[in-house]
């Protein structure tokens, strides 16, 4: 069974649409997207997870499974990526200085926006909003303690990003956390399983920190 991992200080705020600084962004970025990097994506649904095949022969490769839900809106998605790929990426983003960080975070939350709210990919991206959110929410993950405390999802597992956001608000605030588990392409949490614990964080947020529902 998963162990959750729920290390203190996670809350990062959303930073709105600042670009990403050529250091991380377009390297990362371009890396990112040459490697195949995304196996599967998928939207919950009413009858779970559907799920686009990027690269079915890779699909069961060892990988770590990210996930984001939107508390608006309660859009939930979910992609997978290699190992190899989210261990260079992460690390990368782990050793960036604040102001970079900053930016990935803000990058980060906009595009789970317009993703949750339908609005599509940002006219200023190169790349489908499958690609960046996939290669955001994996810089994003080394930057946060979350991940740390995972070990840095090394040996797979799930890393989950809830986006805290008052309703019609653009901007939220990013809460991480990580279920550890040997995971493959298709090793993918139950949309149920998901949301259990993402409620689960929810409250126990709520308990702790009031001030960020206010």
């Amino acid at each position: 069974m998963a162990k959750a991992i729920f290390p203190q200080s996670t809350v990062a705020p959303g930073m709105g649409t600042r670009r990403i600084k050529r250091s991380i962004g377009e390297q990362a970025f371009s890396d990112f997207c040459r490697s195949a990097s995304i196996l599967t994506s998928a939207c919950a649904g009413a009858v779970g997870w559907s799920v686009d095949i990027h690269d079915a022969e890779a699909a069961a490769s060892p990988s770590v499974l990210l996930y984001v839900w939107d508390s608006d809106t309660g859009w939930t998605w979910l992609c997978s990526v290699p190992r190899q790929r989210f261990a260079a990426t992460s690390i990368k983003a782990s050793c960036e200085r604040p102001a970079v960080v900053d930016a990935i975070r803000g990058k980060l939350g906009n595009v789970i926006y317009r993703a949750a709210t339908g609005a599509g990919s940002d006219p200023a991206d190169e790349a489908p909003w499958e690609q960046v959110l996939g290669s955001m929410l994996a810089a994003y993950a080394g930057t946060t303690q979350a991940w740390a405390a995972a070990a840095r999802l090394s040996g797979g597992g799930h890393f989950i990003v809830s986006y805290y956001r008052k309703s019609g608000e653009a901007v939220g605030m990013l809460r991480p956390f990580a279920l550890s588990g040997d995971t493959r392409g298709r090793d993918v949490l139950p949309v149920e399983r998901l949301l259990d614990a993402v409620r689960s964080v929810q409250r126990m947020d709520r308990e702790r920190h009031p001030e960020w529902f206010a």
